[in-house]
């Protein structure tokens, strides 16, 4: 089930952030520089950028410019703005107009065309970066979502509790990533350029000045640091919570018939407002943190008293010019406050390294059942001959419980067994280790006389069909549905499939027809229609091996007699291995074979 949610998982993004003990986020928090050196270091700072091609490449380097060019901008600005003051101030005193219009009409232009050239390298900044960031995680989502697909079922035994930890994983983890490199990386670049030019201007107009506004800039950064740390601290309870809230409703509006059914809409309301409480009390932390963090903002407001201050001093007995020490003030504190902003944002860079080395971790990984290994025997003609030699196996995530001991079953080509037992006997076992989802532990499973494990994978699940007790129906339309049994069958196709499975009458009553939306896990069919068009999904790919899976177990008689139907017409010519407890069920098999403790007779009952 995990892995076919894995396929409409785009309409369910669930936007849920991993929450890190206070600890945790302490050291995160204030090592962030030094922990983004060291995953650099270990190779996992590159796997934010490592799904870069060569045009992402052309883009970074652009975007990189525009940055760059962005940050310039303010502090060229200033430059600019100080030589028209200073020349107001010393029009005071000169007569000669003429030369006075003429150095600020000089300016002027130069502003405008400095106007012109910040337009240019602010659109390449926004362009550039936000390109690349959705091209580089559009790769990384379909890498992601196809080493997931590709991982074997022992994987999401063991390391997957959820579902929504695999969406969460392909939505919330992916798009860290692309905020850092659509946004962080652009506006640490355009900080970090614009903190660099504003003390080379400053040295370079007034370096006195500079030198002794320089250790102000502890105190523009400190603020922002403490701040942005309780803050994003904050939001990530606020997203907690959200999501505990979001988790209630996606329960509700999924079993919404089974909430009318015993009227629980007021039940379901109570039970959100109260997960929604906690945000409350969160908004008011967040607000009074808010409200300290713009306060601090008076900072400012005392540098530039004693900027203007020490300045007055320059002016007196130095012979600096009044638009001069206003420029080093501007860019004193305009570099202190980049600097501030900048370093506040590589808490950002921590966590897309952090959420690129989970991708990584499942992209890398190569599971011992490989499902896009292309190696291994095609056999040129299936005769559907099966046969489990003294198979034993235990589930991955249950070691300990051994669940086939000494299997033995031969079926016949063409046959039909019907394996009956109790509950948790190992019948729906067999299935799951002829598909090849498992590998037993010890034993062998023969296809025509050919292990299973030498034949390649893909070709191997495409010999066989499954129909199962629930079958797994897609959001879409019932055409849409049969052909994922085979996407290259044409319409004609379906409709013999369709038709074999005693599904076409139906459907053909339909207003659309096959183009009939089943709605999300066939809840528009009802059982017996769900049950007929998986079956024409299991056959339209004419399988050698039709898996039977108590295919009617949970339809009412009228159903079961008209899907058992269907199932005795699949079954013609193949070879078909039965699980079920009903005795109409296994009244048609050739073998009935008995399993008890994980073993079977393995000749069977005729």
């Amino acid at each position: 089930m995990v892995k076919k949610a894995c396929w409409n998982f785009a309409g369910r993004m669930v936007k849920k952030t991993k929450r890190l003990k206070p600890q945790e986020e302490d050291h995160v928090w204030l090592c962030s520089v030094t922990s983004i050196m060291e995953n650099k270091k270990n190779g996992y700072f590159g796997s934010i950028f490592m799904h870069a091609d060569s045009y992402d490449r052309l883009l970074m380097s652009l975007g990189f410019l525009g940055s760059v060019g962005d940050g310039l901008s303010l502090t060229a600005m200033l430059l600019v703005t100080s030589k028209l003051m200073n020349t107001f101030g010393t029009t005071a005193t000169n007569s000669n107009t003429g030369n006075f219009t003429q150095r600020v009409n000089q300016n002027a232009v130069v502003l405008c065309y400095m106007a012109c050239a910040q337009w240019f390298a602010c659109f390449l900044e926004g362009y550039c970066w936000s390109r690349t960031g959705e091209r580089q995680a559009s790769r990384l989502r379909r890498r992601y979502l196809k080493a997931v697909m590709r991982q074997d079922v022992g994987y999401f035994d063991l390391h997957v509790t959820s579902t929504s930890e695999v969406i969460t994983s392909v939505s919330s983890d992916t798009l860290v990533i692309q905020d850092v490199i659509s946004e962080k990386v652009p506006i640490l670049v355009m900080n970090l350029s614009t903190f660099i030019s504003s003390y080379i201007v400053g040295l370079i107009l007034l370096w006195r000045l500079a030198i002794v506004g320089f250790p102000f800039v502890v105190l523009l950064i400190i603020p922002g640091l403490i701040y942005g740390k309780a803050l994003m601290s904050i939001a990530r309870e606020i997203r907690d919570e959200y999501s505990k809230a979001g988790t209630i409703v996606e329960q509700a509006i999924s079993s919404i018939r089974t909430v009318y059914s015993f009227v629980g809409e007021s039940k379901t309301i109570d039970e959100y407002s109260a997960a929604l409480q906690g945000t409350v009390k969160l908004g008011l932390r967040q607000g009074l943190v808010k409200g300290l963090a713009i306060g601090s903002n008076c900072v400012v407001f005392a540098i530039w008293s004693f900027m203007s201050y020490y300045g007055s001093r320059m002016v007196m007995y130095h012979g600096a010019q009044g638009g001069t020490v206003f420029a080093v003030g501007a860019t004193i504190v305009v570099g202190g406050l980049a600097l501030g902003s900048g370093l506040s944002d590589l808490k950002y860079f921590s966590e897309a390294s952090a959420a690129g080395e989970r991708i990584m971790e499942v992209i890398n990984r190569v599971p011992k059942i490989d499902s896009e290994n292309l190696e291994g025997q095609i056999l040129q003609k299936v005769s559907g001959e099966v046969e489990f030699k003294h198979v034993e196996f235990a589930y991955p995530s249950r070691p300990e419980s051994i669940i086939l001991k000494d299997f033995n079953l031969k079926i016949p080509a063409g046959k039909t067994v019907a394996l009956v037992g109790g509950s948790g006997c190992g019948k729906s076992t067999v299935i799951a280790l002829l598909q090849r989802f498992y590998d037993p532990l010890r034993g062998e499973i023969l296809l025509d006389g050919v292990k299973i494990d030498k034949l390649q994978l893909k070709w191997l699940r495409s010999q066989m069909g499954l129909v199962s007790q629930e079958p797994a129906l897609f959001a879409t339309s019932i055409k849409e549905n049969i052909l994922f049994g085979k996407e290259d069958a044409s319409m004609e196709d379906v409709i013999e499939s369709a038709k074999a499975s005693n599904a076409h009458n139906f459907i053909s009553q339909l207003p659309q027809g096959y183009d009939t939306q089943v709605g999300e896990r066939g809840v528009q069919m009802s059982g017996g229609q769900k049950q007929r068009i998986a079956i024409a999904r299991a056959i339209i790919k004419a399988p050698k091996i039709l898996l039977l899976d108590e295919a009617t177990s949970a339809l009412d008689l009228e159903s079961e007699r008209v899907v058992q139907e269907a199932l005795d017409m699949a079954a013609v010519g193949r070879t078909t291995i039965i699980i079920a407890h009903r005795l109409s069920t296994i009244r048609n098999a050739d073998i009935i074979d008995v399993l008890q403790n994980g073993q079977g007779r393995g000749d069977g009952l005729t």
